[in-house]
């Protein structure tokens, strides 16, 4: 294997390997910075160059740019390792005056591993490491930079899943080329990739970019190697959840015993193997939360289903349909195309093998066919008083751990109660906070007690104008009146 070296173009920093052969050249103008020798490091530019010198001259009036061609490779990854060939070029501009002048070999755009800092090495080795890691199926976290505060507080998850990838993407053709893309090679070899840790300098010779899955948007995006990390479960979501604790306790039993569970109690293999939750109550009342926060708890990425995704194999995710309506209303005489989507979900909760959450509003709705399938129903009442503030607590405690600044926290506190005397859901409440701080942050002044009251008034407008519209009658009640749910009084 030849030296690795470091290359810097466009802000960009990567390693590749030197694959072409020695020359005799030598370039005594470069300098380590750490005061080697001339002749000890002017070896290692010999190597760095490798073949033939091509030694360019472009002059003007001070100034002339010497250049040579370097052949190399690094990795390429698309479900197995493979070596891609590449020619860089190494640039250095030497004004007239400084012909006997020294430079940095670190400030080249290309120059040998062994004279890189240790922030550019680390940097390397830590890309490298976290590749490694993806060439299997793969959850990780991924950090964005230009996000703060409460949308930073849980970096988007995407999936890395090459194979995937490239089984859904193989039928693609190149239309301006009218080929299809190259053929699947593998120089790393399959006994290399069952290794616990990677072949000696693989982690600097690896790509920058890789295609992750984003669970959320649903497609596949480029996503910087150096901006991912491991997942880190939150297991405080579900503690954090306005439940009692026998029901805590109750849920989490099932999903630890649904994790170590191996066979199924159904006579018929394949069977009853899965476990099926609905969550049904009014909006804004911690069911979406609920399903989030069991996703952490089984550490197995919560995946969005939509009717697309009806029949697919998933039972390594946890899955969510929410509002599920569309899919659990009952079957009638008059719409026999929704009853064939009915009747096919139907079959496949008798089969699924994992983790299913549905959510509802409107289980008056429900065929009487779901009920068996289903393991455990919670309804989620509206939110009384106490429960209001337990939930202002868990936000402002968020904000807290997230090091927010321009935030009176012992004011808020204080306040609790006071806050909790506005009849919000959890969702309303999400969302005055994150008003409050927007307007907050662009007046650049403090969020208070009082800024955040205001705010509340401002956004509860619309609802003020909705209950006069309805006569003032709430939206449970116009629920309940069209069979959709039980009506709550407010507390």
């Amino acid at each position: 294997m030849g030296e690795v070296v470091v290359e810097r173009k466009d802000k960009h920093t990567r390693g590749i390997c030197c694959s072409s052969e020695l020359s005799g050249s030598s370039v005594q103008k470069i300098h380590n910075k750490n005061g080697n020798p001339l002749a000890e490091y002017s070896k290692t530019i010999n190597s760095l160059l490798g073949k033939e010198e091509q030694l360019q001259k472009k002059k003007n009036d001070d100034c002339s740019v010497h250049s040579w061609n370097l052949s190399a490779w690094s990795w390429k990854f698309d479900g197995a390792f493979s070596r891609v060939n590449s020619t860089h070029e190494l640039t250095l501009e030497v004004r007239d005056k400084q012909e006997q002048s020294e430079v940095d070999i670190g400030s080249l755009n290309l120059f040998p591993l062994s004279f890189a800092d240790e922030t550019t090495t680390a940097l390397l080795k830590k890309r490298g490491e976290m590749f490694w890691k993806c060439r299997f199926r793969h959850l990780v976290s991924y950090r964005d930079d230009e996000l703060s505060g409460l949308d930073r507080s849980a970096d988007e998850r995407f999936m890395i899943d090459l194979m995937t990838y490239r089984e859904l993407h193989k039928a693609h053709v190149d239309e301006k080329k009218g080929q299809v893309p190259e053929s699947f090679m593998d120089d790393l070899g399959a006994e290399a990739m069952k290794q616990e840790d990677p072949p000696d300098d693989f982690v600097y010779l690896i790509p920058r970019l890789v295609k992750g899955f984003n669970l959320q948007r649903k497609r596949w995006v480029d996503l910087e190697v150096d901006r991912m990390d491991d997942v880190v479960w939150n297991k405080k979501a579900f503690k954090s959840l306005v439940l009692a604790h026998k029901t805590k306790d109750l849920l989490e039993a099932l999903i630890r015993n649904q994790l170590d569970s191996e066979k199924s109690t159904d006579l018929i293999h394949g069977k009853g193997n899965g476990l099926i939750l609905l969550l049904h109550g009014g909006p804004g009342t911690g069911k979406t939360l609920t399903a989030e926060s069991v996703a952490e708890i089984a550490e197995k990425p919560l995946y969005r289903v939509t009717c697309g995704d009806i029949g697919q194999n998933l039972t390594r995710w946890n899955l969510l349909l929410d509002e599920a309506d569309v899919f659990l209303e009952q079957r009638s005489l008059d719409d026999l195309s929704r009853n064939a989507l009915v009747s096919i979900f139907l079959r496949v909760l008798e089969y699924y093998d994992g983790i299913l959450v549905l959510t509802s509003n409107r289980v008056g709705t429900f065929d009487e066919a779901f009920k068996s399938r289903i393991q455990l129903a919670l309804h989620y009442p509206k939110l009384d008083h106490v429960k209001r503030a337990t939930v202002w607590e868990n936000f402002i405690e968020r904000l807290v751990d997230l090091e927010e600044e321009n935030i009176d926290f012992s004011e808020l506190r204080d306040n609790v109660e006071e806050l909790a005397n506005n009849k919000m859901n959890g969702r309303e409440i999400r969302n005055a906070i994150t008003l409050a701080r927007q307007y907050t942050q662009w007046k650049k002044m403090k969020l208070n007690f009082a800024e955040l009251q205001d705010i509340i008034k401002i956004s509860g407008q619309f609802d003020v104008y909705l209950s006069k519209l309805n006569s003032h009658v709430t939206q449970d009640q116009l629920a309940q009146d069209e069979g959709l749910r039980l009506a709550e009084a407010d507390k």
